[in-house]
């Protein structure tokens, strides 16, 4: 009869132990690595165009003769480079740490594409915690701004630096390491300022 009940015991105990296994693996179905690391544009550090730090610049009595001249100069021949450096807060929502060889991404400026680039990088994101990713770039703004853009140069250098107007915005795609050194691309994520989205 002793024995009868251990088993019985025994029995209910292993039913137990199984029972949180298969929760387990369905809790990391859902939230785990499938979902991907979420992106969100922390900060702005550094914006020039044609060489004039436009962080600065807010409203249009910011743009003296001088800055105004600079932006023209380069908009007349054809080369006027936006160089910027983001941070981008890295997230992992999952249970299990995410290994991440880099992204693809898309720059916009006010929603419209400026360009496409690639970054390598080689981060291990542990479960539930973030990182700080710098990223910069340079694209040339003219084929972005169009032909007939002159009077519209002094505005379009104003608020780089204003997380609140969303002037910068990133789509991410992860370049994801798997168990084996491969690598895999997650789906797109779009990557607003994060004062946006507290």
């Amino acid at each position: 009869m002793n024995s009868l009940s251990a088993l019985l015991r025994a029995a209910g105990l292993l039913a137990f132990v199984f029972l949180i296994s298969c929760t387990r693996r369905e809790t990391r179905k859902e939230g785990g690595p499938s979902r991907g690391p979420e992106f969100r544009v922390r900060a702005i550090d550094e914006a020039s165009l044609n060489g004039l730090n436009v962080l600065p610049l807010k409203k249009p009595a910011d743009m003296d003769l001088a800055r105004r001249n600079q932006i023209i100069a380069g908009y007349v021949n054809k080369q006027l480079p936006l160089r910027a450096r983001v941070q981008l807060n890295v997230y992992n929502p999952g249970l299990e740490p995410v290994g991440l060889a880099g992204f693809d991404y898309t720059v916009l400026i006010d929603g419209r594409v400026l360009g496409k680039n690639r970054q390598l990088t080689n981060l291990d994101l542990p479960a539930g915690d973030s990182v700080r990713v710098p990223v910069a770039f340079e694209f040339n703004t003219y084929k972005y701004l169009g032909d007939d853009a002159m009077p519209a140069l002094r505005n379009f250098a104003l608020g780089f630096g204003d997380l609140q107007r969303r002037r910068i915005t990133l789509q991410v795609r992860p370049l994801l390491r798997t168990g084996r050194g491969r690598v895999s691309r997650a789906s797109q994520i779009l990557a607003p300022p994060l004062a946006l989205r507290p």
